[in-house]
């Protein structure tokens, strides 16, 4: 009885079924495992059967015979074919018998069992229990057999009447519903399976309903919740199929489904990342249009300030105003590349600050000056209102100066002309607060939380007449940080001005008076001999030019080995060196010029148009006293010579 029970239900299934003693033999093998098995099965040795170890074959039969739960394994048939094996005890050992345990064999290759298959099976099984349901012990069998089966996967089952009303559940859906099989049985399966729509929380009908209505094989809707029973939400899909008798009939539902959490969040994820690269690809579009805008529009001003410098007969006045404009022109383009350094170094944690005690309204007069002329280009009225007793911070004055004409730059820039900006500074508790107000275009509020980014610009259009390249705060931000302060931006809408406050930590107390020495006056230079090293004959010559009117001697040469025999003979008490010079480069020509006894007072000077760290440290390595960036300042360059000790000039 028991063999053609097991014959007449496991023949219909899909995947290879053994019932084997846990001695080994093997009790019955449904068709689909004679295949597998080339025609062999009832009666064989399972350890013949396998390629494996007998102590691995043996090890899983004692394991499966202890519980009724699905035990897992692998098995590999002399065959060839490796197999995932989930196995249970049908038949406990008796006297003089041993258990009896079923063996599900999965290919691990082939896909779990396809929900179509499944359906099949349940079909077949209410069949054949329809046939033999007086004959209760056979039928108490079957369904322990298909309750192993159904157990054995990981999905996770509930199968309804026709009335749609739960008759099983597997542990898989008793976990994820929060029902137990005891509770869940003979209710309403909408009562056991509450789903909702993710997106509008909506429920939706349960998928058994329309199966028993309608018959069909039905999905979930994308984005389907689950909602677990005393709180908690799950993720899932899948389908619902009806079971049907023989004939036809509908006798139940099955409702098949798995929790997709770990998928779902990775979706998100990935839906998320998406539209950041989107984003970002975007902005890098506008950023390179915005570049060739900014730096096309200078040197169209350069190219026509150029024509107008080689005319003849040209009086003095129209030139001296076109030299002035290339000179603002070029500031304008070493500006825009300097900020962008700027973000790089700060992004790649390169920048430091070279700390000390610093004035904070000294340094907000400092940055009004430098940003005097686009206030005064706007016709903007500008009002300051510094608190007394101001405390000092700890920080870079260079720096801070920047993140305030910054602020001030953009203040200008966004505020039609006439309009007003003010400047604040007062200590609020252990902070300095310092705030710039315009009465300018104001901020959307769509754009405001995005405000401190990389390449954000509230005008986008190509009419647009203020110019940058959006990295301006997002610089600003950067550098207070660094400074452990922070920064805020508010604005009441679109025409509405906006304001921009930036806190940092105040001194007190002996740190503050101990760094409050003012610096004395530098004294002033001497007349030095200058080597001016640079393939380019045109920077070269102007910067002799430059040199001879700040009253030095200057001679000049045009690449490596020219510029040292050139030193050698002229012993300067400076050589300033380009970097990228034919024959020898500029670091190789300072290694040399070092080997020398002669020039071990000379001060050199690296002009490179590489500015990050690593730049500077090559250049100190090579033996660089300086290193300055292109295009070289004359005010800083003056600053260095102004501490250079002449070996023989005299003072001016």
């Amino acid at each position: 009885m028991l063999m053609v029970s097991f014959g007449q239900i496991a023949d219909v299934l899909p995947e290879p079924m053994l019932l084997v003693s846990t001695g080994g033999l093997v009790v019955a093998a449904n068709l689909r495992a004679r295949k597998e098995l080339g025609g062999e099965g009832e009666g064989q040795s399972l350890f013949a059967l396998c390629a494996d170890e007998r102590a691995q074959v043996e090890g899983l039969l004692k394991r499966c015979a202890r519980v009724r739960q699905p035990t897992l394994g692998t098995l590999t048939l002399r065959r060839g074919r490796r197999y995932r094996v989930e196995g249970a005890v049908v038949r406990p050992a008796s006297e003089g018998a041993p258990a009896v345990v079923l063996l599900r064999l999965v290919h691990e290759q082939a896909a779990l069992s396809a929900f179509v298959e499944l359906n099949r099976t349940l079909e077949h099984l209410r069949r054949e229990i329809s046939a033999q349901r007086r004959a209760t012990q056979a039928l108490d069998r079957q369904r322990e057999w298909l309750r192993v089966t159904l157990v054995s996967i990981g999905d996770a089952v509930i199968a309804t009447d026709v009335e749609g009303r739960v008759v099983f559940m597997n542990p898989v859906a008793e976990q994820l519903t929060g029902w137990t099989e005891g509770e869940a049985a003979g209710r309403p399966v909408a009562e056991v399976f509450c789903a909702v729509n993710e997106a509008t929380r909506e429920p939706i009908e349960n998928p058994t309903v329309r199966v028993l209505r309608e018959g069909v094989v039905m999905g979930l809707a994308n984005h389907t919740v689950l909602v677990r029973r005393g709180g908690g939400e799950t993720p899932i899909d899948d389908s619902a199929a009806p079971i049907r008798d023989a004939g036809g009939e509908i006798l139940g539902a099955v409702l098949v489904f798995r929790a997709i959490a770990e998928r779902r969040a990775l979706e998100r994820l990935a839906e998320q990342r998406l539209a950041e690269l989107v984003l970002a690809d975007r902005r890098k579009d506008e950023f390179l249009a915005m570049l060739a805008h900014e730096l096309r529009n200078p040197m169209a001003a350069i190219l026509t300030a150029a024509a107008v410098l080689h005319a003849p007969d040209e009086d003095r006045e129209v030139t001296a105003y076109a030299a002035a404009v290339v000179d603002r022109q070029v500031r304008h383009m070493a500006r825009l590349v300097d900020d962008l350094l700027d973000v790089a170094r700060i992004s790649q944690g390169k920048i430091t600050l070279r700390a000390e005690v610093v004035d904070v309204s000294l340094v907000l007069r400092q940055a009004i000056e430098t940003s005097r002329r686009p206030i005064e280009a706007g016709r903007h009225e500008l009002h300051l209102d510094l608190a007394g007793g101001l405390p000092p911070v700890m920080g870079d004055a260079t720096r801070l100066e920047q993140v305030f004409c910054n602020l001030l730059n953009n203040a200008a820039k966004y505020t039609p002309p006439g309009g007003h900006i003010r400047v604040s500074a007062r200590g609020d508790r252990d902070e300095v607060v310092v705030a710039v107000r315009d009465t300018g275009v104001g901020i959307a509020p769509e754009l405001l939380p995005n405000v401190f980014e990389v390449f954000v610009q509230g005008d986008q259009s190509l009419h647009r007449a203020r110019g940058g390249l959006g990295v301006g705060l997002a610089l600003v931000k950067r550098l207070v940080e660094l400074h452990g302060g922070s920064c805020s931006c508010a604005s009441a809408g679109a025409g509405q001005g906006a304001e921009f406050v930036v806190r940092l930590p105040a001194l007190r107390g002996d740190v503050a008076a101990a760094g409050a020495r003012e610096r004395e006056p530098s004294l002033p230079g001497e007349r030095l001999r200058v080597a001016v090293v640079d393939d380019n004959r045109d920077a070269a010559n102007l910067l002799a030019v430059s040199l001879r009117r700040w009253g030095h001697d200057v001679v000049v040469a045009h690449d490596g080995l020219e510029a040292l025999s050139l030193v050698r003979a002229s012993r300067p008490d400076v050589a300033v060196l380009d970097i990228g010079l034919p024959g020898i480069d500029g670091y190789e020509l300072a290694r040399r010029l070092r080997r020398e006894a002669a020039l071990a007072g000379c001060t050199l000077i690296a002009v490179s148009g590489y500015g990050q760290d690593a730049d500077r440290q090559r250049a100190r390595d090579a033996g660089f006293d300086h290193h300055l960036l292109k295009p070289v300042e004359p005010a800083a360059l003056m600053k260095l010579l102004a501490r250079v000790p002449s070996s023989g000039g005299a003072a001016r």
